[in-house]
């Protein structure tokens, strides 16, 4: 099994060969901008703790959104089911990505005063905004939300329909996007809503639901007997078992990145578990 194409390395860094979207690259523009200027805002008034990995992290995510809506993976993704597939993973790991760069505090801080403290004051603790937040960010809300997203653009009708219209390919984009944004969030624990799981077993257990959903979906691609998505054939005209080979490398790639990812992240979860019961059990006197 393998992708109907490949791209020289040289050609990724060729700038005719990527999509200039404008509306892509002001939204791209805008969040390094307004990071570097909340950046320089918030440590004069109220200064973080690792900045630098902060800023890392955001110029990574940005790179990586990028990378998924600006390059040749954009294009292919709308011809290609297997390289469709990368651009979903590239965004879906943007996400944790972009939320260790603490983004709520920041880009609040890039906003004009005015604006900053109607936005502040609407996403209060204890304003309607802020209880809504916290509805959404917690793990069941946050693990259906990514489920869903993840789900729903794949069922054959509206994925063949995304591939003919730019304006629903976009929203399929910033759906799966904010409910990767979701999903992650109590992962990683950012302000203004932190610290959503009593217990690292909590946080095991919510990976391995998202992880064993996803390799399922991939696993249901990659063994289907047919071509699920239509469009392939009628816009590419290629022999149905190349495509169906195709679709199966993009199932493959579905299938394993989920279980593989959960599998490090819970054992990271779990050693970092065993490493404070035992500095607990050894360094704190009975």
């Amino acid at each position: 099994m393998e992708p109907l194409v490949w791209l020289p390395l040289s050609e990724w860094f060729d700038p005719r060969n990527w999509t200039w979207r404008l509306p892509v690259v002001i939204g791209l523009s805008w969040l390094v901008v307004g990071y570097l200027v909340g950046s320089i805002r918030l440590q004069h008034r109220r200064p973080m703790r690792a900045v630098w990995r902060r800023i890392t992290c955001w110029t990574v995510g940005v790179g990586m959104l990028g990378l998924a809506l600006l390059s040749p993976l954009d294009e292919f993704g709308g011809l290609f089911f297997s390289w469709h597939m990368v651009q979903h993973l590239v965004l879906l790991y943007a996400a944790p990505v972009l939320l260790l760069g603490w983004p709520f505090a920041v880009l609040l801080w890039a906003l004009p005063r005015r604006l900053r403290q109607a936005v502040g004051r609407a996403l209060g603790r204890s304003s309607p905004g802020g209880r809504l937040l916290r509805v959404l960010t917690s793990p069941a809300s946050a693990l259906g939300a990514g489920i869903v997203s993840l789900w729903v653009w794949h069922f054959p009708p509206l994925y063949d329909a995304v591939l003919t219209r730019r304006w629903l390919h976009d929203i399929e984009h910033i759906t799966f996007f904010l409910g990767a944004l979701l999903y992650w969030w109590p992962l990683v624990g950012v302000p203004p809503v932190s610290g959503r799981f009593r217990t690292e077993g909590g946080r095991v257990f919510y990976l391995v639901l998202y992880g064993s959903q996803a390799g399922l979906l991939g696993a249901l691609v990659t063994f289907w007997p047919g071509v699920l998505y239509h469009r392939y054939l009628v816009e590419r005209a290629l022999p149905a078992d190349r495509l169906l080979a195709d679709q199966a490398f993009g199932g493959l790639l579905m299938w394993l990145s989920g279980p593989v990812v959960v599998l490090l992240l819970s054992l990271l979860t779990l050693g970092r578990t065993v490493q404070h019961v035992a500095e607990g059990e050894v360094l704190v006197p009975h």
